[in-house]
Parts: structure tokens; C-alpha cells; sequence
């Protein structure tokens, strides 16, 4: 008896979990298409201000992006990395079939400075410690 009450319960405990994690799953995608969409209305109305400014190359990029958003498979983007940072033939190849990069790795790196800016850092330390210099004496 012991053992089929506990069969039960483990079969009860596995469909639980199931139904439970199907709706979750399904709460999460509807909460994902909603974001998606405000998204590309923002997308949208930023593409007609710039288009009515005369900006019509950044209006059709905004456009572009906005297209890119409507992928029902949330995880597409990622796949294709993967695929493309697996791929010993394309990493053997060459460089120029990697994505080009988008969003804040697009920025550069601003931990390197510019040689004007070291050229400015290196003659302000040079003055500060001139300054400092004459106190000491």
C-alpha cells in the first residue's frame, strides 16, 4: 500500500510540475511578444520623426532593426552564434562572416586612451608632481 501511495504521488508531483512549467512557458512568451511589440512601435514612431526630420537613412535603419525583432524563436540570435563560434571551417576561413558587432560592443573599448589623451594625461602628471616638488623643500 505504502508503495503505490507513493507511486501516486510521484506521478501526481511530475504532472504538477509539468503543468506548472507549461504555464510559466506560456506566461513568459505572451510577456516577450507584448514587450516585442512596444518595442517595435517605439521602433516605429522613432523612424517617422526622423523620416519627417529628412533622416531617411537612419529611419530605414531603425526599420531594419524593428524587422530583426519579430522572431518567434527566442533563442534564434544565440543559435547562430553558437553555430558560428563552433564552426572550425568559418574560424579557419576568415574573420569576415562573424557578425559585425551591434549595440555597446559597436562602441569601442574606452579603457584604451587616445595618444592625444595619454600625450594630456602624461604632461598634467608631469606639472602636478613639478607642483609638489617645491613643497616638500
Amino acid at each position: 500500500m505504502n508503495s503505490l501511495f507513493t507511486s501516486f504521488l510521484d506521478r501526481l508531483v511530475g504532472r504538477l510540475a509539468t503543468l506548472v512549467a507549461g504555464i510559466v512557458s506560456s506566461r513568459v512568451e505572451g510577456l516577450q511578444a507584448a514587450l516585442q511589440a512596444d518595442q517595435q512601435s517605439q521602433l516605429e514612431d522613432l523612424a517617422r520623426r526622423y523620416e519627417a526630420d529628412g533622416k531617411i537613412e537612419i529611419a530605414t535603419k531603425l526599420r531594419q532593426r524593428s524587422g530583426n525583432l519579430t522572431s518567434t524563436d527566442l533563442a534564434s540570435e544565440a543559435v547562430e552564434i553558437v553555430d558560428l563560434l563552433t564552426d572550425e571551417r568559418t574560424a579557419a576561413s576568415s574573420p569576415k562572416t562573424a557578425l559585425p558587432p551591434s549595440g555597446p560592443q559597436a562602441l569601442g573599448d574606452f579603457r584604451v586612451a587616445t595618444p592625444a589623451a595619454a600625450k594630456r594625461r602624461k604632461k598634467a602628471d608631469t606639472d602636478r608632481d613639478s607642483d609638489h616638488a617645491g613643497v616638500g623643500k
